[in-house]
């Protein structure tokens, strides 16, 4: 039974946005529809979602919650991350940084699949993060879709959509100076090169160094990227699009707890680590994409695409444990003296309009994706000799990390995954309001893996069969309920303690829901309720020397509701909002029965956010956000203290004068300390978050 809390947040939630829903209708009804391009503005909303789903509809007829993340929106918000991209998006949650390579979410309740521009990264690629002046937008499909990529996560999956080249490509150069001797230059050229405008062209470059509010960690990054866009004819487009991105910064993972989970008493700026070089972790990735559209007919359309990512890292990261009662916590070292992720991925999609056999707005999707991801490295685990005590200070564990080590093993891990996908999806429109949606996807996964110091481990899962359907009933223009069910495979490569790797996630998914696009397009509306069912997820079990080693828990259940609303709401007034439930239960585990029924650990039961901004003049724009996350449990039975829950208020405002841009932002106006917590453990403790903070940003367009 929902509690009071829940009863009144949902009923304020649903309030909000019918009065939202409200006053967008009226403000399409009270003029006619403003022009979408926005020559000064930034515009918060994209509905283009054709390359993540293989389905050529509009947002709001699409039977899946979908949120889209818009370049404008980051600049606007001054995100940087996908972790504070999550804590913007209902449905998502920001769940650390792990070992410093870079943030991690979770959808519903689970760590997502990520793809770029449509097709799946596969399993490698999870060792840096895209930098946000190459991406011009994010989408993220909730829920289920291995019908569209094979192997999928039950939550869902987060496609980073890369800059287009056009013909009106935006000109600027950018420079942004934030505390902690933190600043950024960016620059972006392009446009048509022939006087048709057949061929266009863009370059993206971007350099950034700086240091953080914590002792001694600073970071380095280069990003160069270029695109060439082609319209070969008037039915047939190419594209080819690289970038490579170096990224340096300092190893940290977190200050560890107390047994019962109280904070250390340290400072917020308390860092354990070292600042040997030996200690910073460098990451260099480079990647092509290229693509090809071909209009057969009026009727017949087939897609192509590919991408080949590289990324080679090297670095020690440092770790901590075990904070005892009298100070002393115990140190190691996980360095990777050399590691190299291969990725190739290539998909083909046709589809086929039904018109001529009398179904209009009807069509069939057939589609085919590969992906083969290869991992080499050479990696040392070892453990500092004696252990360090916290009340010693920073550079007293600094000290004890650069002691001599106790040796460990050269482990030398050898990995490679392909996967092969086959896809149908049929949209019919049976009766002028109701849309049926049928897909299915069939499945083949080679894994093989070995190591100098593990055993091989080789397995084959082919003929794995995943279904979704879909209905969704047009009730008025632009408003639409559906109902959806989807399914999901994932196998796993964490190990249990006897180093066999878990069995494959199995997901299936029903969710109910209504999306208001009103006319003209300016605003997107979402609500939907869903129930999540899992097999064999993965839990934190142990420690050993060869690593972290998990248990299944065997099946969780997790219901929830998301309320998102999207764009502009007036002429001047654009809103990015959203509110979230998430009940995750155990419902089977044959280990340990007793805990059937628990609340599952580490998933926030509430989370909502708001960013505004309103244009007081043709000039000057104010905006605010603020960002909640409900407190988390920590074990099931409360022996530990739960991650407290916390709010954090951001606030910006700008000015354009002719081609100049000025921004203001700041972040945790009111310096809210908080935790989160990485590894789902309090072994290892949380990672702070940044105190209170100002940036500044000048921008002038060409």
């Amino acid at each position: 039974m929902i509690d009071r809390t829940l009863h009144g947040a949902v009923l304020t939630s649903i309030g909000a946005f019918a009065m939202c829903a409200q006053a967008s209708a009226q403000d399409t009804k009270s003029g006619p529809a403003l022009e979408e391009i926005v020559v000064t503005g930034y515009r918060f909303l994209n509905e283009d979602t054709s390359g993540t789903t293989n389905l050529p509809l509009p947002i709001e007829e699409v039977p899946q919650s979908i949120s889209l993340i818009s370049n404008d929106f980051l600049k606007a918000a001054d995100i940087k991350s996908l972790g504070e991209v999550a804590q913007y998006t209902p449905g998502a949650i920001y769940s650390g940084n792990t070992e410093g390579y870079r943030t991690t979410v979770k959808l519903r309740g689970f760590s997502p699949g990520e793809a770029v521009d449509g097709l799946p990264l596969g399993g490698g690629d999870a060792i840096s993060e895209y930098d946000y002046a190459v991406v011009d937008r994010l989408e993220i499909v909730k829920g289920p879709s291995s019908v569209v990529y094979g192997a999928s996560s039950p939550g869902g999956i987060v496609n980073i959509v890369t800059k287009k080249a056009r013909p009106e490509t935006a000109e600027y150069l950018s420079l942004d100076i934030g505390m902690w001797n933190n600043y950024r230059v960016e620059g972006q050229a392009g446009g048509a090169v022939d006087s048709e405008g057949r061929i266009s062209v863009i370059g993206v470059g971007a350099y950034e160094q700086g240091d953080s509010f914590m002792d001694v960690m600073n970071h380095d990054r280069t990003v160069l990227y270029g695109g060439v866009d082609i319209a070969i004819t008037d039915s047939v487009s190419a594209y080819v699009r690289s970038s490579f991105e170096s990224n340096t910064r300092t190893s940290f993972d977190g200050i560890p707890t107390f047994a019962d989970g109280t904070p250390a008493p340290v400072p917020r700026s308390f860092f354990i680590g070292s600042d040997d070089p030996r200690f910073e972790l460098q990451t260099d990735r480079s990647y092509v994409n290229a693509g090809l559209d071909w209009d057969v007919t009026e009727l017949w359309s087939i897609a192509v695409k590919t991408n080949y990512t590289r990324s080679d890292h090297k670095g020690a990261a440092a770790y901590a444990g075990e904070l005892q009662d009298n100070g002393d916590i115990f140190l190691s070292v996980d360095e990777d003296l050399r590691s190299t992720h291969e990725l190739f991925a290539a998909g083909i999609t046709s589809i086929y309009k039904l018109d001529r056999l009398g179904l209009s707005e009807s069509f069939i999707s057939l589609g085919a994706v590969y992906n083969d991801h290869e991992w080499n490295a050479a990696r040392r685990l070892y453990f500092v000799a004696d252990p360090a005590n916290i009340f010693d200070g920073v550079q007293a564990i600094s000290n004890a990390y650069e002691s001599e080590p106790v040796p460990g093993l050269i482990r030398r891990p050898h990995q490679e995954d392909s996967l092969l996908t086959y896809s149908a999806q049929a949209v019919l429109k049976v009766i002028d309001p109701l849309t049926v949606l049928l897909g299915a996807s069939y499945s083949g996964t080679d894994y093989e893996f070995y190591s100098t110091t593990l055993p091989r481990s080789e397995y084959e899962y082919s003929g794995e069969v995943s279904y979704r359907g879909g209905l969704t009933y047009e009730f008025a223009q632009g408003l639409n309920g559906y109902l959806s069910y989807s399914e999901s495979f994932l196998p796993q490569t964490v190990r249990d303690v006897n180093e066999n790797p878990l069995k494959p996630l199995i997901g299936e998914q029903k969710e109910v829901g209504v999306k208001y696009a009103p006319q003209g397009g300016r605003t997107l509306f979402t609500a939907a309720l869903f129930e999540i069912v899992q097999s064999n997820k993965p839990e934190f079990d142990q420690v050993t020397e060869l690593g972290d080693r998990f248990k299944p828990m065997g099946e969780v259940r997790h219901r929830g509701a998301e309320l998102e609303v999207v764009g502009r709401l007036a002429d001047r007034w654009q809103i990015h909002a959203g509110y979230a439930y998430l009940d995750p239960e155990i419902t089977r585990n044959g280990e340990e029965p007793e805990l059937v029924g628990k609340t599952i650990t580490y998933l926030p039961n509430h989370t909502a956010s708001a960013f505004a901004s309103y244009e007081l003049t043709d000039s000057f724009t104010l905006g605010a956000g603020v960002r909640y996350v409900d407190s988390v449990k920590t074990t099931y039975d409360s022996s530990v203290k739960d991650l407290p829950a916390y709010t954090i208020v951001d606030a910006t405002a700008s000015y354009i004068y002719q081609n100049w841009r000025f921004q203001l932002n700041a972040h945790n106006l009111f310096d809210e300390k908080y935790y989160i917590n990485t590894y789902e453990t309090v072994y290892y403790g949380n990672v702070v978050g940044e105190p209170a903070n100002v940036s500044v940003s000048v921008r002038y367009e060409f």
